[in-house]
């Protein structure tokens, strides 16, 4: 282990001082320099400059890591939109983007769907598919979701998809990607 478990929650609460979660602790050892990535994400995205702030505290600590004859590099990075889907805050921030679902052994669902809101106490997802006039709105169980990820579009999507995210009268009903709701 390259980072000892005190520098662990010094990280965990440097990353979480800024409001973020942290997502994972790569490390790396295989070769003379070692790597050590911090992953990082939030609800409001993650800036360039959190990820330098945030490296820039934790370089102090890095550098007592690896020892004159082993240098460490350290990396501070958000999860990147190929992320898998894995738990209900990535589903939550993934909120009006289309993704990409495969599902566990026996259970059956879109393809392809855009996110909609997210009932985190029953574990379902609202997902809008299809296209054209035959687009409707699935309940996705996320402990039948064995892989989900982001796609990524090139274009604003649909308005009538957008209008699908939300029950009729709750609340995001028809606010656009970006908006306040």
């Amino acid at each position: 282990m390259i980072v000892p478990e005190p520098d662990r929650a010094h990280i965990l609460r440097a990353v979480s001082d800024r409001g973020l979660d942290l997502e994972d602790i790569r490390e790396d050892a295989r070769s003379s320099a070692w790597r050590v990535t911090i992953v990082v994400d939030g609800d409001a995205g993650v800036s360039l400059d959190d990820l330098a702030d945030l490296s820039s505290d934790l370089d102090p600590l890095a550098e007592g890591w690896g020892g004159p004859d082993r240098p460490v590099t350290l990396e501070v990075t958000s999860r990147g939109v190929d992320a898998p889907l894995e738990q209900p805050r990535h589903w939550r921030r993934a909120r009006g983007r289309q993704v990409d679902l495969t599902y566990v052994r026996g259970a059956k669902g879109p393809a392809r769907g855009r996110v909609g809101d997210l009932d985190e106490a029953a574990g379902v997802v609202r997902v809008v598919s299809g296209a054209g006039r035959d687009k409707k709105v699935v309940p996705v169980a996320l402990d039948e979701v064995a892989h989900a990820v982001i796609r990524v579009e090139f274009r604003p999507a649909p308005q009538d998809e957008l209008d699908l995210l939300s029950e009729p009268g709750e609340p995001g009903r028809g606010a656009r990607e970006g908006e306040d709701r």
